[in-house]
């Protein structure tokens, strides 16, 4: 019964977060921010391959250019209309799939991202293009 009411009167008096909460919560903020960025600084390419896939089968590749701006579809699924814009990003424009998820997940513009129409089995993927010499791996 006695440590019931020490209890009670300590926490009356116990601020509501200490200094070191504050320190901890601004060390997890900079972990998250670091997460964030670190695909976008380790991404050292120098440029930006576009590959399109329908049913497994890459049907196009191209490099995405600055300058240059166009909208195309292909003869295997002319359902879905892809946009590239001239500051280097590309998306699904127009789609006759019914969740409309490929439409919503925007522009691409980073290698290592995607946008898949997978009712149509469409799907776009960004890699990055290095111009690295030598051999990439030792085996």
């Amino acid at each position: 019964m006695n440590n019931e009411i020490r209890s009670d009167k300590s926490r009356g008096q116990r601020p509501w977060a200490r200094p070191r909460d504050f320190i901890l919560l601004g060390i997890i903020a900079l972990a998250a921010m670091a997460l964030l960025l670190i695909p976008t600084l380790m991404n050292s390419s120098d440029g930006i391959e576009v590959l399109i896939y329908h049913e497994g089968v890459v049907i196009d590749r191209f490099v995405l250019e600055e300058g240059t701006a166009r909208v195309f579809s292909y003869d295997q699924i002319p359902a879905i209309e892809i946009q590239q814009w001239s500051n280097r990003s590309i998306a699904i424009v127009r789609s006759d799939c019914p969740d409309q998820v490929c439409v919503n997940t925007g522009k691409l513009r980073v290698a290592g991202q995607f946008a898949a129409c997978l009712p149509n089995n469409f799907v776009i993927v960004l890699q990055g293009i290095t111009e690295a010499e030598g051999v990439d791996a030792v085996a």
